[in-house]
């Protein structure tokens, strides 16, 4: 019997689908939206290896909390999770991403879920309604709280709010991957 893998997605400006799609092109797997009509078909139990990702909205994967409803023990054993952001990858960052997502379903990580913060794609134009008016909010609280130590990292989140950043890079996905194929030998 072959070893399956999947990859689940929300993406909502086409970063975390871009991922999604070079994940599953490296795996010779699906890639499936979370809001596919097809979801309602799909056994997990059925793959190895699955594989969710979303944008980093605060500090939490947008609808992770809905799909984190549909895993057990044994499916959180198969989890690999992927927040794609504007942040760069430090401790306190993956720490946060940690705690409001995987963190929520098993503190202590007894399932041995992987989780990986890979850069995301962010254009001010093309933001608007309540995402321009969070991201205002966040650029305010940003500058406001910065102690002297933080400022500089404040003022650096600051600028690839108003300018946009692009750090959607194909070599991003390469030790998700190598993980992903790990976790399918192991099955």
């Amino acid at each position: 019997m072959s070893k399956k893998a999947i990859v689940i997605y929300t993406s909502k400006r086409g970063s975390t689908r871009q991922y999604a799609e070079w994940i599953a092109g490296d795996l010779g797997c699906e890639a499936v939206a979370f809001a596919d009509p097809r979801m309602k078909d799909i056994n997990l139990y059925e793959y190895d290896c699955i594989i969710y990702g979303g944008w980093i909205r605060g500090s939490g994967i947008v609808d992770f909390d809905k799909f984190g409803k549909l895993l057990d023990a044994e499916l959180m054993q198969k989890l690999i999770v992927f927040g794609v952001g504007m942040a760069d990858e430090t401790a306190d960052n993956y720490a946060q991403v940690w705690g409001y997502s995987i963190g929520k379903l098993d503190p202590k990580n007894e399932n041995r879920s992987i989780l990986y913060i890979l850069g995301g794609r962010y254009d001010p134009a093309a933001v608007q309604g309540m995402d321009k008016f969070l991201m205002k909010v966040m650029k305010t609280v940003l500058i406001s709280g910065s102690t002297p130590d933080a400022k500089s990292r404040a003022n650096f989140m600051k600028d690839r709010i108003e300018n946009g950043v692009d750090m959607v890079f194909r070599d991003n996905i390469q030790s998700l991957v190598k993980d992903a194929r790990k976790k399918l030998e192991e099955q």
